[in-house]
């Protein structure tokens, strides 16, 4: 047992009997190591433990390691909006050529109601839809299911074309039937795929974008979907050109797929460079038990349940009323009353 001495001040005073810590030995000159020293003496052995430390990685390397911070964000974001102008160019192409389609069809007393009946077919599956719309994104991927939403638009359109073509009411009604299958959760897939690719105030913008450009497809709709039926073209290639157009979506449906797992893929390798393998593999052997509770618990955690409409708060009914007015007061003027208002003015004379 040693009995060591301490400076305070101008007095050497003998300190009470202090051990060294077990298998620590001191210095020849009698003194502890430096703690800031790099370097663990475990009795006479003195091998440099130091790399064994994990090194802290700079806060740059855990922001590249985003999807946010690729420049292919702006691709994918172009292609979601030609996913998106197709489908509103096609939803609103009826609309369109209301006048058009009533000289065409089989001259009958309830045209109108024939003609609503497009609408209401499209719009009573959406009422639901969409709920479960948004739990197959969490599920499979807002790309993936993108490209499913995009192939069910696809359908219908080319149903309805071929209804107007065989100037079928029922055809024409099964096609936006199943365009409306998968055009309100497109819009779903959308946004999923915006707010994952775009962080901070990004998102807004990339979102205002891609409504902007998207409606886009409404306004050509209505400039070009007349002049092609009044022309040489008739009113069946006005209806054949909305369905190329979201066949072509498609394709761009496709590339963001291609472009998403491409750039998880690359995520991922650069995760995996920065990680040191030799303790990556340390510590998933000893801490197995415990990650797999973890991601039992968290898959627990994250599962969507019908019943979570009662955790939203006030600021979200608010939105929903607000946006059941609009789209009640805006849409069916869009789609309905136009079509009325000129008969009833701009024909009269």
């Amino acid at each position: 047992m040693e009995t060591y001495l301490t400076n305070r001040g101008d007095q050497m005073m003998p300190e009470t009997e202090r051990t060294a810590p077990m298998g620590l030995e001191p210095d020849s000159d009698g003194s502890h190591a430096d703690e800031t020293n790099q370097q663990l003496h475990y009795g006479n052995n003195d091998e440099d433990f130091s790399h064994t430390i994990p090194q802290q990685q700079p806060a740059a390397a855990s922001l590249s390691n985003s999807k946010t911070n690729l420049r292919s964000r702006w691709l994918v974001l172009a292609l979601a909006c030609t996913v998106m102008t197709a489908s509103y160019y096609s939803y609103d192409i009826p609309s369109a050529l209301h006048e058009q389609l009533l000289n065409y069809m089989p001259q009958s007393s309830n045209f109108e109601r024939n003609f609503n009946l497009l609408y209401t077919v499209y719009s009573i599956p959406n009422v639901i839809l969409p709920l479960f719309g948004g739990n197959f994104v969490d599920r499979y991927g807002a790309p993936q299911c993108l490209l499913a939403f995009a192939s069910l638009v696809c359908c219908g359109s080319i149903l309805l074309s071929s209804g107007v073509s065989s100037k079928s009411w029922e055809v024409m009604y099964l096609g936006r039937f199943v365009f409306g299958l998968g055009a309100e959760s497109l819009c779903v897939a959308q946004s999923t795929i915006t707010s994952d690719w775009f962080e901070g105030r990004d998102v807004a913008f990339a979102m205002g974008i891609g409504l902007s450009v998207s409606r886009l497809g409404s306004i050509f709709n209505n400039i070009t979907s007349p002049k092609v039926a009044n022309s040489r073209g008739g009113i069946q290639t006005a209806f054949w050109i909305g369905s190329m157009l979201t066949f072509s979506s498609l394709f761009a449906a496709a590339l963001i797929v291609f472009v998403d797992g491409r750039a998880v893929k690359k995520l991922n390798k650069r995760r995996g460079d920065v990680a040191s393998p030799e303790l990556t593999e340390a510590l998933l052997e000893e801490d197995a038990p415990t990650r797999n509770e973890n991601r039992k618990s968290c898959s627990e955690a994250d599962e969507v349940r019908l019943t979570d409409f009662r955790k939203f708060g006030i600021l979200f009914w608010l939105l929903t009323i607000s946006c059941f007015v609009v789209y009640g007061c805006v849409l069916p003027f869009n789609n309905v009353a136009s079509g009325i208002l000129l008969e009833r003015n701009y024909y009269k004379s």
